[in-house]
This record gives structure tokens, C-alpha cells and sequence, in this order.
């Protein structure tokens, strides 16, 4: 009897210690790293600068994408419409989303209305940020709001078949420009994507 409670004993200590070691390590690996980026981000483009800081998963880089890079409509990370694009790879190097800029006219009234804010982004019947039925605004900021939403490529038109990534929009009514972030949704998770836009912040 002695040697069975014995043996239950151990079995139920190495199994904390193994729940444990379990969450230290996912602790770490899902540590995140913010990253500060500048826009424009050539000098050559116009525009006032200005930085956005975000947090990232450990191990993620950000990298300009050269301004002749192209923007193919047709393709997943495109960022159409949206200017002076960082590519953003994860930490096994693999291109796991993109994000951009762009500024916005302000009508009055409705300068926080993610129809008029996130215009350019919303209208493409190829290409666009879904500011409807997905849209969910995770975070209220002094200068405006950070969403997610799903990032629709309409491949062969309105009846061809729909790819799904994961998109993030934050604006700043103040600077009157919003950022876009494009993920692939095969490679970040939708806890990731809220944490990224629930991280988003302008500054000067």
C-alpha cells in the first residue's frame, strides 16, 4: 500500500514539474519585442514623419520593402494602397505580414468613421480590408482606435473564391494617417494579430 502512494506521489510531482517547465517555456517564446518604425520610410517620399510602436513576437524583424518593389493587386502582403511598406518576417525568417501608411481626408462629422478613415483600403473589389463585418476595435487610443478585421483577396472577381488574412488598421485623427498591417494568416495566430493591434502607437 506504502509503495502505491508512494509511486502516486511521484507520478503527480513530476507531472507539476513537467506543467511547469511547460509554461516557463511558453512564457519565453511568447515574449514579446516592440519594434519602432518611421514614415515615410524613405526620405525621398513626402510626407510629415512620424513613428508607430508595436509589439511583435520574439524573434520577428521588420525590413523596408525597396519603393520599386511593386504592388501586385493579385497577391497576398500587396498593401495596396497604402505607401512606404515594411515587410515583416518571423523568427524562422519566413514573410509573415507587411505594414504601410497612408493619409486619409477628414470630412466633418466623421473623422472616426473607418469608412471614410480607411477608405483607400476598403472600396477594392480585388483587394481589401473589411471594415464591416469583421471589424472589431480592440483598443481606443487618445488620437483614435486599433482594429483587427479580415483582409479579403477576391481571386477571379466577385464570384471567384476569397482568401482570408489577418489585418490590423489604427488611424491618428491628429496627423490624419492610418497604418496597415497585412499577416498571413498561416503563419500568426489570431491572439498575435489582437496583440499587435492592441499595441500600436503613434509618436512624433
Amino acid at each position: 500500500m506504502k509503495s502505491k502512494t508512494r509511486f502516486k506521489w511521484k507520478r503527480q510531482l513530476a507531472l507539476l514539474c513537467l506543467g511547469v517547465l511547460c509554461l516557463g517555456g511558453c512564457a519565453r517564446r511568447a515574449a514579446p519585442q516592440t519594434a519602432v518604425l518611421t514614415f515615410p520610410a524613405q526620405a525621398a517620399q513626402e510626407g510629415e514623419s512620424f513613428s508607430v510602436s508595436f509589439d511583435l513576437p520574439e524573434g520577428w524583424t521588420a525590413s523596408a520593402r525597396e519603393p520599386d518593389a511593386g504592388q501586385d493587386v493579385h497577391e497576398p502582403l500587396a498593401l495596396a494602397s497604402v505607401t512606404s511598406i515594411y515587410d515583416l518576417y518571423d523568427a524562422q525568417g519566413g514573410l509573415a505580414g507587411a505594414v504601410g501608411y497612408s493619409p486619409y481626408e477628414p470630412y466633418e462629422g466623421e473623422r472616426d468613421a473607418p469608412a471614410v478613415v480607411y477608405a483607400a483600403v476598403r472600396m477594392g473589389s480585388v483587394y481589401r480590408f473589411d471594415t464591416e463585418e469583421s471589424y472589431e476595435v480592440v483598443k481606443e487610443t487618445d488620437v483614435g482606435a486599433n482594429a483587427v478585421m479580415d483582409v479579403v483577396l477576391q481571386e477571379g472577381g466577385a464570384g471567384g473564391s476569397a482568401t482570408l488574412n489577418r489585418g490590423v488598421l489604427a488611424y491618428d485623427r491628429d496627423r490624419a494617417v492610418f497604418v496597415a498591417f497585412e499577416l498571413d494568416a498561416g503563419r500568426v495566430t489570431a491572439q498575435q494579430q489582437r496583440d499587435i493591434a492592441a499595441s500600436v502607437a503613434f509618436a512624433a
